[in-house]
């Protein structure tokens, strides 16, 4: 996704390898030049431990997120 349509409070599904195992779901919080800060406001429950680690919040590259769709945001 580019950094360009990435806006503050928009809801994006991402992935990070190293800190989570399932994809998370996530508010925009702060936009920096390739990467956002989320707010994870869903998680895998596998992941409820490193979601509690991370202080519910993940720096994450605009290329590794993808909008949500208005459904699943339901």
């Amino acid at each position: 996704m580019n950094i360009s349509e990435i806006h503050v409070g928009d809801q994006l599904r991402g992935h990070v390898k190293e800190d989570m195992e399932k994809e998370f779901v996530g508010e925009v919080e702060k936009i920096y030049e390739n990467s956002v800060l989320l707010q994870i406001t869903q998680s895998d429950e596998i992941d409820k431990s490193n979601v509690m680690e991370l202080n519910n919040k993940i720096v994450i590259s605009c290329h590794s997120v993808k909008p949500v769709e208005s459904s699943e945001a339901e």
